[in-house]
């Protein structure tokens, strides 16, 4: 095999111009998959991350409670609410998960006014004292973080201070409903003015916990919404299900992910929704779902990223088989009479083939190779460019594009450019097995 091997180094090194036309050929087809599958690998993941830090992770566990009248039946009418701010907490250390941080957060929905201009906001209560992770990613245009300290601080985006014309300092009024449906209000003083580093960066309103739970008539350690930022993204969906089942094993009432998913793969957290409002028990009623659930699509998009760019792979590669299996038989043309000497001394007929089939694997290696190290610089160079256009901010890290080189994927791309050389040259193989000492000898070709 190493003779085989040493053969076709050297063969390739004999038409040096025509095999480098072949390998940029090749190279190009690889460079252009990889990079588009890289860049909307990584466009997909800045979407998530973006989700995921407005919502502060990428596993929630949330609380639902039924009214009960004042008869004692239970209607269908809900609210929002975890009471034991212990119970969650417990449950998920037991899982034992590898994981940044988790927060305890109450989301509201309402609108800020201030001088007669009023904005729609979601405004989530937060714990700033245990939340570092959040105020660690906040690029602050105006105020500081000691304004914290200030009486009701809020913290808003450029774009909804300029939607206001507010300023720091000044005082706006929150209004929101309480967790029974009632309508409150309360004054907050403007205390950092953050940037937004996308559209969905405006829905980023937050205030303290504690202000926002007595706005909303929520218990003093209360909360709503429990996240927790998995180290393993593609872990979320087994955490879930493991604090459902934690939830379920210590007698609390609990959805279920696995009937959600049988009734509906593409509304998951749609189907959990469905199931509280057939669930008339009393008490917290625990939804525990990942963001996979919630944005299924994400996962959609990656497979069919993946999928798009094999598929333009295979279109590119067919044509540039063609041209090898052209190619190599011209090539088996010229070299007749050399074949026929190395098998009158010795090379069998299947080492002759291997020969034209190892030469065509080195050069796709080549090209291979050559593509995705072009790949992986165009790529950083197009990463490196600042963009600042609203319109794919969603698609943003910090105005900039980001990549995700995937090794999978890469090699089963390259698995495939494999199988279509062996068959692109099959023919070639075969003929170079065939051929006879005496008859290849005799060519005056």
């Amino acid at each position: 095999m190493k003779n085989i091997i040493y053969l076709a180094f050297r063969n390739l090194t004999r038409q040096k111009r025509r095999n480098a036309m072949l390998a940029i050929a090749i190279a190009f087809g690889f460079f252009i998959v990889t990079a588009i599958d890289a860049l909307a690998s990584g466009a997909v993941d800045c979407l998530e991350d973006q989700i995921m830090q407005l919502n502060g992770g990428n596993v929630f566990v949330e609380g639902v409670e039924h009214e009960i009248e004042s008869d004692g039946t239970i209607n269908k009418k809900m609210f929002s609410v975890i009471r034991n701010p212990d119970f969650i907490e417990n449950i998920f250390k037991k899982i034992n998960c590898d994981y940044e941080f988790y927060s305890q957060r109450t989301a509201t929905e309402g609108s800020i006014i201030f001088n007669n201009k009023k904005i729609a906001a979601n405004v989530y209560g937060c714990d700033f004292s245990k939340e570092d992770h959040l105020l660690s990613s906040f690029v602050i245009s105006e105020g500081s973080l000691d304004n914290l300290s200030n009486k009701n601080p809020m913290i808003i985006t450029e774009k909804n201070a300029e939607s206001l014309n507010v300023k720091i300092g000044d005082t706006v009024i929150y209004s929101t409903t309480t967790v029974t449906g009632q309508k409150n209000v309360d004054e907050f003083t403007v205390s950092i003015i953050i940037k937004e580093s996308s559209l969905m960066g405006s829905l980023m309103i937050y205030a303290s916990k504690d202000t926002i739970n007595d706005l909303v008539e929520m218990p003093k350690d209360g909360f709503n919404l429990f996240s927790i930022n998995l180290k393993d993204k593609s872990k979320q969906n087994i955490v879930a299900a493991q604090i459902e089942q934690k939830i379920r094993e210590s007698g609390e009432t609990v959805t279920s992910r696995t009937e959600a998913y049988q009734k509906s793969s593409s509304n998951p957290a749609g189907q959990l929704r469905k199931q509280i409002n057939n669930l008339l028990v009393p008490g917290t009623i625990y939804i525990s779902f990942s963001l996979n659930d919630a944005v299924p699509q994400m996962q959609q998009v990656v497979t069919i990223v993946h999928t798009i760019t094999t598929c333009i792979l295979l279109v590119i590669l067919l044509i540039v088989m063609v041209g090898i299996s052209n190619t190599y038989r011209m090539i088996l043309y010229e070299r007749i009479r050399e074949i026929g000497t190395m098998r009158a001394v010795g090379m069998t007929g299947k080492d002759s083939g291997k020969m034209f089939t190892v030469e065509a694997l080195i050069l796709s290696l080549i090209g291979a190779c050559a593509g995705l190290i072009l790949a992986i610089i165009v790529v950083l160079i197009v990463s490196a460019i600042p963009i600042e256009n609203e319109m794919v901010s969603f698609f943003l890290r910090k105005q900039h594009l980001t990549y995700i080189f995937s090794i999978g994927s890469i090699l089963v791309k390259y698995i495939i450019m494999i199988l279509l050389t062996i068959l692109a040259v099959r023919g070639t193989a075969k003929s170079a097995a065939r051929l006879s000492p005496a008859e290849a000898l005799r060519s005056t070709k």
